[in-house]
Formats: structure tokens, sequence, C-alpha cells
């Protein structure tokens, strides 16, 4: 019998792995099409997260019109639009809530995030009926005008192009009141969105700006009082300082 002899015929297409260099090189290719994609991605997400900040307000505008032509040309009052007296931080006993039903209209998606990252609370919820619950995190990111406590009636506003109603505001995390006024300017919006906020003004048209725009409006009068009436809640003094 003849040995079979075997004849091993070397396959053209085979070649050795990836050299380390060639590993390295990709390594590196793909670190900088990362670095060069997520900053792109994360301000795509960021637009996004502003648009839905805008459509949250847009909508805010179209609940506080219908609420407005079912009790004759007025807004919410500042004082029951987010919760009932009775109620403290329940959403769903505000006088807004039967026009804007959507809990999740009141949170800003960038706030929220924020919101998510802060410690929770650690004192129990309060029950007074006056000031609400000031130990609960909030569920809202908007607040209303104050200024707007005398004159509710739309057809009152001398200019509501230029009357603020509703903003994203600078709230602290257990906030209670929703509410923002002229006492405290600096801190009345939040930039949450490329350091720019968004705010619904008397004509329901909602504004984004930034800190070198909204500075000098907050400053004026009729951002914040839409009559010649600058007294505020109890008849304080809201107006000192402002500019016509």
């Amino acid at each position: 019998m003849h040995s079979a002899i075997r004849h091993e015929v070397p396959w053209v297409g085979r070649r050795a792995a990836f050299t380390l260099v060639e590993l390295l090189v990709v390594v590196a290719i793909i670190a900088l099409l990362a670095g060069m994609l997520l900053p792109a991605l994360a301000r795509a997400r960021d637009t996004a997260r502003g648009a839905a900040c805008i459509g949250n307000l847009r909508q805010f505008g179209v609940a506080s019109m219908t609420y407005s032509l079912d009790y004759r040309g007025h807004l919410p009052g500042f004082r029951d639009w987010l919760y009932a007296a009775a109620k403290p931080g329940d959403l769903t006993s505000g006088t807004l809530f039967p026009y804007l039903r959507e809990k999740p209209v009141y949170l800003c998606p960038t706030d929220a995030r924020a919101m998510a990252t802060k410690a929770k609370p650690l004192q129990p919820a309060s029950t007074s009926p006056t000031f609400g619950n000031s130990h609960k995190r909030r569920d809202y990111s908007y607040a209303i005008n104050c200024g707007i406590c005398h004159a509710t009636d739309l057809s009152r506003f001398i200019a509501p192009t230029k009357t603020m109603v509703f903003m994203e505001a600078n709230l602290a995390a257990d906030d209670y009141t929703g509410e923002v006024g002229p006492m405290l300017v600096s801190h009345s919006i939040s930039f949450h969105h490329n350091r720019k906020g968004h705010l619904l003004f008397g004509d329901f048209h909602v504004e984004r700006l930034g800190a070198r725009a909204y500075d000098p409006l907050a400053t004026t009068r009729r951002f914040w009082f839409p009559t010649e009436d600058m007294s505020g809640p109890g008849g304080m003094a809201l107006g000192k300082g402002l500019v016509p």
C-alpha cells in the first residue's frame, strides 16, 4: 500500500491578525469620532428638551386662554392656580388643572433631570393650608407672575405682549408657591437651556431669553404689572426700583 501523501495548499487570502499599531489606530479613530459626535448629540438632546419646554408653556397658554373664556376673560388666580390651599402639593386641585390635565407638562424635561440629582427633602411635609407643603419635592417648573394679582382680567392689560404671565422659574427643590415676582428679579427665571429660559406673555406668545435680554426687561414695570397698580398680594409695594 502506498502511504497517503498530504499536500497543504496555502490559503492565499489568509493574513495575520491586526498588529498592535493597527489596533491603536482604529481605537484612536473611534475615540476621535466619538469626540466629534457626542457634543453634537448632547446639543441635539438639549435642543429637543428646550423645544419640549417651549411646548409646555404653549400648552399653559392654551389652557389659560380656555380658562379665561370660561371666567369672563380672567386668568387663573396666583394663589390657587397650582393647587388649592386645602390640598397643598396636589396639582389636580389647582384651578388650571381641569384645562391642563397632563402632569408631565408642568415639569421641564431639563429641570426634571436636575431635580432627580438633588437630595430628597428630609423634613416631614407641612400640613398648613396657608403655606402648603414646603417639604415635598416639587413636580412643576413653571411659576405665575404674582404681579397680576390685582388684574387677572385680560381686558385690563395695557400691553399684554410685554407683561409676563408664566415663566420657567428658578425654584427651590421644595418650593411650594409656584410664584415669581419683582422682589427677586435676578432669581426669578431659570436658564436651563444653553443659558436661556422661556416665558409666556399676556398675549400667550412664548419667548426664549438669555440673561442679557432678560435682565433689563425684568427691571421694567410693564413686565411685571399689567396695569398702573404696582402693589402685590396684601397691598405690598412690589414696584419699587422698577423703571417705566
